[in-house]
C-alpha cells in the first residue's frame, strides 16, 4: 500500500522506530548534497533488490 504522510507524521514513525528503511531515490549528487539523516541513497532501478522480506514493514521514499 501507498501513502502519502506530512513531514510531522514521518517524524513521528522515525521518532517511535517505525520506519524500516528510508530511501531518498534522487541521484547520488543530490543525496550527496542533502539527505536526511539515516536515509539510503537508492535509484528506483535497485529498489526491487532492497525490499525486505517483512511485507508489512514501513519503507519510506523521498
Amino acid at each position: 500500500m501507498v501513502k502519502t504522510i506530512s513531514r510531522d507524521e514521518l517524524q513521528a514513525a522515525l521518532d517511535e522506530g517505525r520506519v524500516h528503511k528510508l530511501y531518498d531515490n534522487r541521484g547520488p549528487g543530490s543525496y550527496g548534497a542533502l539527505h536526511i539523516r539515516g536515509a539510503e541513497q537508492l535509484s528506483v532501478s535497485e529498489v526491487a533488490n532492497k525490499l525486505p522480506d517483512d511485507k508489512a514493514a514501513m519503507l519510506v521514499f523521498y
